[in-house]
């Protein structure tokens, strides 16, 4: 059987409540959850997140990625469905297709097979020039972030050694967003990715929250009782709470 890690976290420390949905999606399919909120040596902070996939990679067959800001909201499908098979060390999403802003993959959720081509992949992420990336970056490729997502499509196109070694699923497969729920290109998400700014993301979440009549981890109430949890009370206004946590994020 093999042995596999969910992993999250950011630094500084995510202000959703994330690692309660992270942690009881791993507890459904026995995965081991490890939430990161440490800082490391990255002087770009997108690049945190390699730092803590290179400090387990040695211990785990697989590890699953998923940033701080996305949910999953399909407990009844298993991720690993989506796994890297055969050749392939990695597994990513497209860019959602119905969005204007698109990029070429989203490295906010990943799976990848734990061996010595992907400890070497993420050992060399560290090692590029973002500068030098950026100048040969053309539109195909879509936005550039200025992060890991850059250096990861620059690595998969270029570098030999990784160019056929990775799998690209549709957005669909698990880099959704809260669009997808009634509004367009509707469908049934595993994940719901929340993206834009730190306003824009919680306005959506609690969007979220109310469609779906959940609390704030996007986690039902049947299996948060299991874990102790009381029924969340009713939310106060969109407004209010939006207000409330601008205030909290400018102090």
């Amino acid at each position: 059987m093999h042995k596999v890690a969910l992993l999250s976290g950011r630094f500084p420390i995510t202000k959703f409540e994330t690692p309660i949905n992270h942690k009881l999606y791993a507890d459904t399919y026995n995965y081991t959850y490890i939430h990161c909120n440490w800082p490391t040596k990255a002087k770009n902070l997108y690049l945190n997140k390699i730092h803590y996939i290179l400090s387990y990679i040695d211990v785990f067959d697989y590890i699953i990625w998923i940033d701080d800001d996305a949910f999953f909201i399909n407990f009844d499908k298993d991720i690993m469905d989506y796994k890297p098979e055969e050749n392939a060390f990695i597994s990513f999403c497209k860019s959602p297709t119905f969005k204007t802003l698109k990029t070429y993959l989203s490295s906010g959720q990943f799976i990848v097979k734990c061996n010595a081509l992907s400890k070497q992949f993420f050992t060399d992420i560290l090692h590029q020039n973002l500068v030098e990336i950026e100048k040969s970056w053309t539109k195909e490729l879509g936005y550039f972030t200025r992060g890991d997502q850059d250096i990861i499509v620059y690595l998969l196109l270029n570098n030999k050694m990784y160019k056929e070694a990775y799998k690209l699923y549709d957005y669909k497969a698990f880099n959704s967003r809260f669009e997808n729920i009634d509004e367009q290109d509707i469908h049934k998400p595993l994940i719901l990715h929340f993206t834009g700014s730190p306003e824009v993301k919680y306005q959506n979440v609690l969007k979220t929250q109310a469609k779906l009549k959940l609390g704030p981890s996007l986690v039902r109430t049947s299996l948060l009782s299991n874990y102790g949890f009381e029924k969340p009370k009713e939310n106060v206004s969109l407004r209010k709470q939006v207000k409330r946590y601008i205030k909290k994020i400018l102090k």
